[in-house]
């Protein structure tokens, strides 16, 4: 892929500071430079990582306290984003600021943006975004690995797990290969068909802040104007099973044959089970089965359903969730995402109609002419 914007393809480590003494992780950041984060600490995270990291995006006001041991990361690869800056004079105004032991850490664009300009005036760290790289496809830059290694995991298999899966879609080889081009093909000639909804339905709770990073990157990739004014976009729908099994399957089944559906099941990482199940239970025998398995015939009955009524279906099986299968997860869809764009000749990296509606807010504030 030789788009301009299309560095995140080439995965590149770099170094990233220690946290040891980090208790909580505060992230100010919105969009690309939030969601891939979001998405790595429900999936990888423990119970006490997911409590301690707190996401700051919308500028709607709530209750909040510094603590010294405190790690604050300031994310946006502009530099310029509004909803960041509300953040940041929020947290400077709070008793805890100078009491903080660790300095904030920025990622950013490392040019002369306002974001980059302070961070070098305070003598703080700024890992860079490459100028190559889109905020929404920033999953492999510092916005990912970053939370890692807060987390103690292994952020070098994370980008292992991505780099291996761009070769073999270049190559046109392995497993990931295998799937990230039936996908491609799968969208585009259901595309030329009518369907132009796509559903990212996870059979896993570790999954669910993925969809968000998800429908962020398929709608402000796909959703454009292509050559003369025609609209051309795929509409992504968030979902999880088996909650969504009961709240949408009805419209997927027998509403208009204008969707699709990716499916996703993975391991349970090994957690032990046991049940006891009383004697008034309308399912005699229920608790011979473990809840994964029951997990995993309610996804099987879902795809077949799915296939029996004609609706386009890909399954997709994750052995496990770790960071290298997380980092081939998350490259798979990018790859996907900006292929497909190139299919429908729109450009997938940029997001014009963002940047109006940008200006038009800034503009009903009195912050820009």
């Amino acid at each position: 892929m030789a788009h301009p914007m299309s560095g995140w393809a080439k995965v590149n480590a770099r170094p990233l500071p220690q946290m040891a003494n980090a208790q909580r992780l505060l992230w100010c950041g919105i969009g690309g430079s939030l969601l891939p984060t979001d998405a790595l600490v429900g999936a990888l995270g423990t119970v006490s990582s997911q409590g301690r990291f707190v996401p700051l995006a919308s500028p709607e006001p709530i209750e909040l306290s510094l603590e010294p041991s405190d790690q604050l990361v300031f994310a946006s690869k502009s530099g310029r984003t509004l909803e960041l800056w509300t953040w940041i004079g929020r947290l400077r105004a709070m008793e805890g600021w100078k009491r903080l032991r660790q300095a904030p850490i920025v990622i950013t664009q490392d040019d002369q943006n306002p974001l980059a300009t302070w961070a070098r005036m305070e003598g703080w760290v700024i890992l860079p975004i490459p100028e190559n790289v889109g905020g929404r496809y920033s999953a492999f830059t510092s916005i990912g690995t970053l939370p890692l290694v807060w987390m103690g995991l292994d952020a070098s298999a994370f980008l292992d797990g991505a780099a291996t899966v761009s070769a073999e879609v270049q190559e046109r080889r392995g497993i990931w290969g295998d799937r990230v081009w039936e996908m491609v093909e799968s969208w585009h000639q259901n595309w030329l068909r009518g369907s132009d909804q796509w559903v990212l339905l996870p059979y896993a709770n570790r999954l669910e802040k993925v969809g968000a990073w998800w429908v962020q990157l398929v709608a402000e990739s796909l959703g454009k104007q292509g050559a003369a004014g025609v609209r051309r976009g795929i509409i992504p729908i968030r979902a999880i099973g088996p909650q969504d099994q009961h709240a949408q399957l009805q419209r997927w089944l027998d509403g208009p044959r204008n969707v699709g559906v990716a499916l996703v099941t993975a391991g349970n990482g090994g957690v032990a089970e046991s049940a006891q199940t009383p004697s008034h239970c309308p399912f005699p025998g229920l608790d011979q089965w473990s809840g994964s398995s029951i997990l995993r015939a309610q996804a099987e009955g879902t795809r077949e359903a799915l296939e029996a009524a004609g609706v386009p279906v890909l399954h997709w099986g994750l052995d496990s969730l770790d960071e290298a299968q997380m980092g081939a997860f998350l490259m798979a869809w990018q790859l996907i995402v900006s292929l497909v764009g190139l299919r429908l000749e729109v450009d997938p990296f940029d997001q014009p109609a963002v940047e109006a509606g940008k200006h038009r807010t800034l503009k009903k504030l009195g912050l820009a002419p």
